[in-house]
Parts: C-alpha cells; structure tokens; sequence
C-alpha cells in the first residue's frame, strides 16, 4: 500500500456544482445543509489516500489524455458523481453531479 498522500483542488466548474447544489440545498432541506456539506467534504477527503481506487468515469477519454474517474456519494437527497483526475501528488475535482444527471457528453 502507498504511502503517498495527494492534495486535492477544485476546478472552478467544481466549485460552481458545490455551491448550486449548497443553495438548492438551502432552500429545500435547509436543516441537512452542514450535516450534507461536511459528509460530502469527508468523502472527498478520502481521495487523498488511493484515488486510483476509484473507477473510471463514463467520460473518460473525451477529453484529453488524462484518466477522468469517479467517486460516488450517497447523500441527501440523493447520489452524486465526483469526476476527477489525477496528476503526480495532486486530485483535481472537476465537476460533481447529480447521479440522475446525463453524463457530461451527452448534456448537449
């Protein structure tokens, strides 16, 4: 097992998605808001240990060279997709959806 830690950044698109779905969440399920945003910060926090662990996202390969992954969470009110990559000792986020969403490619 490795002992290598990575650091985890968010692409501007994924901070958009964080905060859309922050303020849907505020409006509809405002007393879930910090329990929701802190498990979900949990769980992305996990990537800092084996995100090779995670599989590969169903847009991978539609942009670039670089491996898009996904990690899944299941929170209220629903599941999510984390997409990702990863680069030497770094994760980059760089959209999280809502798992009934389209995958990326097909939004067109």
């Amino acid at each position: 097992m490795s002992d290598q830690t990575y650091k985890i950044n968010f692409a501007p698109t994924a901070a958009e998605d964080l905060a859309e779905i922050l303020k849907w969440l505020e409006v509809e399920a405002h007393q879930e808001v910090r329990e929701w945003y802190a498990s979900i910060k949990a769980h992305i926090k996990t990537l800092e240990r084996l995100p090779t662990r995670c599989p590969l996202a169903p847009e991978n390969g539609l942009w670039g060279n670089e491996p898009i992954h996904q990690l899944l969470f299941q929170g209220y009110p629903s599941k999510y997709r984390i997409l990702f990559t990863i680069n030497e000792q770094q994760v980059q986020i760089l959209n999280i959806r809502h798992g009934a969403r389209r995958w990326m490619h097909e939004d067109r």
